[in-house]
């Protein structure tokens, strides 16, 4: 994905024209050009410095924004996908492992999401406890 653009749309439409859609229309999807981001680890909350709790919570915004530009690209390889079968004389048939495929993407890549920022509650809980306010 370059800045939130799907490769395989870009490549598809801009390469090919918009001519290139029946590229979808075989069994199965093309395997997906859409890059699941790395999850980023969190500092032990108790012995971490002030900046890296700070640095944590940066490393977390950007992981979710990037997060919701892997589930739109994928979203939207099924949407050309999808376009591409019914482009085709006769429509093409669609495989129904592609859905569940990009479903189970999408739902791996949300639990992620919550489970980094239960770990970052957990991070910056502790750093509060070992620094208290005033002290």
């Amino acid at each position: 994905m370059i800045r939130g653009l799907c490769l395989t749309t870009a490549v598809v439409v801009g390469v090919l024209g918009g001519t290139g859609l029946a590229i979808y229309g075989g069994p199965a999807l093309a395997a997906s050009a859409c890059m699941d981001p790395e999850v980023p680890a969190m500092p032990d909350g108790k012995t971490a410095e002030r900046q890296a709790v700070i640095d944590a919570a940066a490393a977390v915004k950007s992981y979710v924004a990037k997060s919701d530009e892997y589930q739109t690209c994928l979203n939207s390889e099924y949407e050309a996908y999808v376009k591409g079968l019914a482009a085709q004389k006769p429509p093409g048939k669609m495989d129904p492992k592609v859905n569940s495929e990009r479903e189970a993407k999408i739902n791996a890549n949300q639990k992620a999401k919550e489970n980094l920022g239960k770990a970052y509650g957990t991070t910056a809980a502790a750093y509060r406890q070992a620094h208290p306010a005033g002290k």
